[in-house]
């Protein structure tokens, strides 16, 4: 349990964390259904993120969040979103 007199400074940090989170996951949500409906079309994983551009699955790639990068592993098809160095 919480500190009474920082509760609410608490509270304000843990939304403020919770926007940060789901912004980062929603901000992956069409580059996965691009890479699954690219997968089911092409019986393989792209390569890269611009791949699924270059074959009309996405317009252009999503802007990743502030100090942040998308982070693709083509062997899993995994997308994720990491700290840009």
């Amino acid at each position: 349990m919480g500190n009474p007199l920082t509760a609410p400074v608490d509270y304000l940090g843990a939304i403020g964390q919770a926007k940060r989170v789901a912004e980062k996951v929603a901000d992956t949500a069409p580059l996965k259904q691009a890479i699954q409906m690219f997968h089911v079309s092409e019986d393989r994983l792209p390569k890269d993120l611009n791949e699924l551009v270059k074959s009309g699955y996405l317009p252009a790639l999503p802007k990743a969040p502030y100090r942040t990068k998308f982070q693709y592993d083509p062997k899993t098809g995994d997308v994720k979103v990491v700290p840009a160095e």
